[in-house]
């Protein structure tokens, strides 16, 4: 894995979980023409694609926070100027897109989405302008 990238990861997470959902979906719509040893083989195969779909996703993380390293002193002097736009604010409007712009940022860090970092990382910027 360490000469994959985050995106890459994300990729073959993504490939994963679809896999799991399919064995899961067949699982479902086929239960009562299943007997109980092919009910739970396709329990185990399902419970295994899910776990490595996750398992990728927490990898394409670590990668993203790696990737992002730079991003990490953008997002600190970022939280700097917040705290003294804050202070000095005059409209509310520049504080709800800034309070808005840092919620995007929490929630793209916590979908282990490398775009979505990025993108908002810069989204936090522009809203401090």
């Amino acid at each position: 894995m360490a000469n994959l990238n985050s995106v890459q990861t994300t990729q073959l997470g993504d490939n994963f979980f679809a896999m799991a959902k399919l064995v899961g979906n067949y699982r479902m719509e086929n239960s009562a023409t299943l007997t109980s040893k092919q009910n739970d083989q396709l329990k185990e195969v399902h419970r295994k694609l899910s776990d490595y779909a996750d398992d990728l996703f927490t990898s394409s993380a670590i990668l993203v926070m790696n990737d992002v390293q730079n991003s990490l002193e953008t997002i600190t002097k970022l939280t700097t100027q917040i705290k003294a736009t804050y202070t000095n604010l005059q409209k509310v409007q520049k504080a709800i897109n800034i309070a808005t712009s840092g919620v995007k940022l929490g929630a793209a860090i916590f979908s282990k989405n490398p775009a979505a970092i990025k993108v908002a990382v810069k989204g936090l910027g522009d809203a401090l302008k």
